[in-house]
């Protein structure tokens, strides 16, 4: 787990504080993903992306976008999947269809890595939804639907 592009995220930075964020472990980047790692291993992980992430392979690095696509603000939905293809960087929507319906644009990055973690412990999409605890708690769950 890694924090990138601190360099221009003070007030992100500034907030974090009150959480003690230095003190967690976790890599922390200047540079933003596409100046950290190579273009061909990022994901930028997006709501609007066409794509499906059906799997994650070995040396993939996942992008949470979701900072940016905050608060479901029109003006900043997408905001995510442009800037990964302005940098060239393939984006991808976590595989929700079939499992849950989310009536807001975007999942808080909570859900996102919980829904990450578990799959990468079970392989498996549909239970790795269902066992994300933050989809089952406020404030997420007025948004989601079962299926």
């Amino acid at each position: 787990l890694a924090l990138c592009g601190l360099r221009n995220a003070a007030p992100v930075a500034a907030r974090l504080e009150a959480h003690c964020w230095r003190s967690w472990v976790l890599g922390r980047h200047e540079e933003p993903p596409w100046g950290t790692w190579p273009a061909a291993s990022l994901v930028y992980l997006s709501a609007d992306a066409e794509a499906t992430l059906d799997r994650i392979e070995a040396g993939d690095v996942l992008v949470i976008g979701g900072v940016v696509d905050h608060a479901n603000v029109a003006s900043r939905v997408g905001l995510a999947r442009g800037v990964a293809e302005a940098h060239a960087v393939r984006t991808a929507r976590l595989p929700l269809d079939g499992i849950v319906s989310v009536r807001k644009t975007s999942l808080t990055c909570l859900a996102v890595l919980q829904i990450l973690a578990n799959f990468a412990e079970s392989g498996d999409w549909a239970a790795a939804v269902r066992e994300a605890p933050a989809l089952h708690c406020a404030p997420m769950r007025k948004y989601v639907v079962w299926h």
